[in-house]
C-alpha cells in the first residue's frame, strides 16, 4: 500500500479509533493517553503498510491493534496507580506507624497480585471512583457480574488482611 492510499484509509478509520480508545480508557478520563493509543495504533499500521493488502479488512485490523494498545496502556497504569507503598507519608508520622503502613501496603499489594487480572482491574477502577456501569462497560460484563466480582475480590483481600499474611 502506498503512502497516499494509507493516508486516505487512516483518515477514514481514525474517528472510530479515537472513539474506541476514549471508551476503552474509561470515558476520556485520560484523554492524552487515548490519543497516544490512537497514535501508537497508526504507527503500528504504518510499520506493516506493505502487508496491509493481505488483510480482508484494514479497519478490523486497526480496531484489534487499538484494543491491544489500550490494554497495554491500562496494564502500565496498573503498575503506576495501585502500588500503595509509593504513597508519600507525612514527615510527622511516627516510625512505627510507617512500618505498619508499609507492611499493610505490602500485604495488600501481594494480595492484589494474587487476584485474576479482571478482578484486580475492577478493584482498581472502583477505587479510582468509577461507577459499576462504567466498569462493566470497560470490562464488557454485566453490572451484576461486575458487582459480584468486585465483592468477591474485596472478600478475598479482607481475608488475606485478617490472616495477616499470604499463602
Amino acid at each position: 500500500m502506498d503512502s497516499r492510499l494509507f493516508e486516505e484509509t487512516v483518515n477514514e478509520i481514525r474517528p472510530q479509533l479515537v472513539e474506541l480508545c476514549e471508551r476503552f480508557i474509561v470515558k476520556k478520563k485520560i484523554p492524552i493517553e487515548a490519543e497516544d493509543a490512537v497514535q501508537e495504533t497508526l504507527f503500528r499500521l504504518w510499520q506493516i503498510r506493505h502487508r496491509l493488502d493481505d488483510y480482508d479488512s484494514i479497519p478490523a485490523l486497526a480496531i484489534t491493534i487499538a484494543k491491544n494498545v489500550c490494554i497495554d496502556i491500562l496494564r502500565r497504569q496498573h503498575t503506576k496507580v495501585i502500588r500503595l507503598h509509593q504513597i508519600d507519608m507525612e514527615d510527622s508520622q511516627q516510625a512505627d506507624q510507617r512500618v505498619i503502613t508499609h507492611d499493610t501496603c505490602a500485604l495488600i499489594n501481594q494480595a492484589l497480585d494474587e487476584l485474576p487480572f479482571t478482578k484486580r482491574r475492577m478493584i482498581e477502577m472502583r477505587s479510582e471512583g468509577l461507577s459499576l456501569d462504567e466498569i462493566s462497560n470497560v470490562c464488557n460484563t454485566t453490572k451484576q457480574s461486575t458487582k459480584t466480582m468486585i465483592s468477591s475480590a474485596r472478600r478475598f483481600l479482607l481475608e488475606k488482611l485478617r490472616k495477616g499474611g499470604l499463602s
